[in-house]
């Protein structure tokens, strides 16, 4: 299986405001395979930052974008991609967007793995650790205390 293309989406509100909310705009990562199998990732970072590190043009052997560093390669290659992307973004990006993009690019790729072999990632990382989650947010703000209060709440 061969990698024929990767993009970024990015997914954005007609009016992103100032507040600290997520959910105004996105990046998913797609990525196409020469077999049909299509990985889908997602990246929570600045999108058009994400979509430019992604689809940038060959600039010079450490200046590239990752589509191109990883097109024609093996996607359930992880290691290969992971050296490849690494070695592209090395002049402009293995921090901020730059990490960013190839995290939700490494998402793309094992739901492609997932999908190839038949099997939920969490079982190709070797299988469910817990059964149970204590409930988690990081980003949870009101526009005053008893706001966010009432948010944690719900």
């Amino acid at each position: 299986m061969k990698i024929t293309d990767v993009s970024a989406i990015v997914l954005r509100l007609p009016e992103v405001t100032d507040a600290c909310d997520g959910t105004q705009d996105t990046c998913l990562i797609r990525i196409d395979t020469d077999e049909g199998i299509v990985g889908w990732g997602e990246v929570d970072s600045c999108p058009t930052v994400v979509k430019a590190v992604v689809e940038a043009p060959l600039s010079h052997q450490i200046c590239n974008g990752i589509a191109n560093a990883l097109r024609g390669q093996d996607p359930l290659a992880l290691e290969a991609c992971t050296q490849r992307m690494d070695e592209a973004t090395n002049y402009y990006g293995r921090v901020g967007a730059g990490s960013h993009a190839a995290a939700g690019v490494n998402l793309a790729l094992w739901d492609i793995a997932g999908k190839a072999y038949d099997q939920p990632v969490h079982r190709l990382l070797g299988g469910p650790v817990e059964t149970s989650f204590r409930a988690y947010c990081s980003i949870l703000f009101g526009d005053t205390p008893a706001e966010t209060y009432d948010l944690g709440r719900r």
